[in-house]
């Protein structure tokens, strides 16, 4: 029997299987939208769940077809991950916590599960989140901006001679440089250095506020990118979402064995 972890965030879907909730490390799988169905099926036809635990900040059709999914398969329920006030060493100032993203919240219980002190906890993905955390496990607020490719789309959408640009091998991702020589990597270029700095910028901040030894956690898709061009020593964690389900999954299963 296996707990099954799904992280349906605004790009893609990430899935850990886990037959050992303490192993200690996660390996997943990444999905994409377009045959979001198919593919859960294929993924997960080999084992069987026990429980099936979802961060969604997508729209509800993404959870309607992950539960098809995990129904079809194993007449299990798929439940869907609610940020809770006090829950898991972590509070909030929001005054309506149902408003935090589900993403943002697991991210910092994994994030506080690991460093027990003031944290600050940036996620680069589709969106880059910012959350503060004080050393009691307070949320004491965040900044939500947007990510590298939503930046670059974005002006390819609303400047009419600027096009949209991707990633690739060969653009300027991989040796950032002010001196580019077209407008595809003056873009890359440029939103590379906006959001890097702007991170800079807010640890600084941060740092200020709770002091240099304060830790900084970075996560998401564009993080070692960004972290390469940032001055300030961060660690670097891959799936800090799917860690604060499985802290989830763990708490589950020590009260059913207890």
């Amino acid at each position: 029997m296996s707990y099954i972890l799904i992280d349906a965030g605004n790009s893609c879907v990430k899935i850990a299987i886990i037959k050992d909730l303490y192993e200690a490390k996660i390996v997943y799988h990444t999905l994409n939208y377009a045959k979001l169905y198919d593919e859960l099926s294929a993924c997960l036809q080999d084992c069987i769940a026990s429980e099936v635990l979802v961060s969604n900040v997508n729209n509800s059709t993404v959870f309607n077809i992950i539960s098809d999914s995990v129904y079809d398969l194993w007449r299990v329920q798929a439940q869907l991950v609610l940020v809770e006030q006090d829950k898991y060493g972590i509070s909030t100032r929001y005054s309506n916590p149902g408003t935090l993203g589900c993403d943002r919240w697991l991210a910092m219980i994994a994030a506080r599960k690991e460093f027990n002190q003031s944290l600050c906890v940036i996620d680069c993905g589709t969106a880059v989140t910012i959350d503060v955390l004080s050393d009691n496990g307070m949320h004491l607020g965040g900044l939500i901006s947007p990510g590298l490719t939503t930046a670059r789309h974005s002006l390819g959408l609303r400047a009419n001679n600027l096009p949209i640009v991707e990633n690739n091998s060969e653009n300027i991702n991989n040796k950032p440089s002010f001196f580019a020589i077209n407008t595809q990597d003056a873009i890359l270029g440029g939103t590379l250095y906006q959001i890097s700095a702007y991170i800079e910028r807010v640890v600084s901040e941060f740092k200020l506020e709770f002091g240099n030894n304060a830790d900084c956690i970075i996560t998401g898709g564009d993080a070692e990118l960004i972290l390469s061009l940032t001055g300030h020593d961060m660690y670097h964690r891959d799936i800090l979402v799917l860690d604060g389900l499985r802290i989830i999954a763990q708490d589950m299963f020590d009260r059913e064995t207890s």
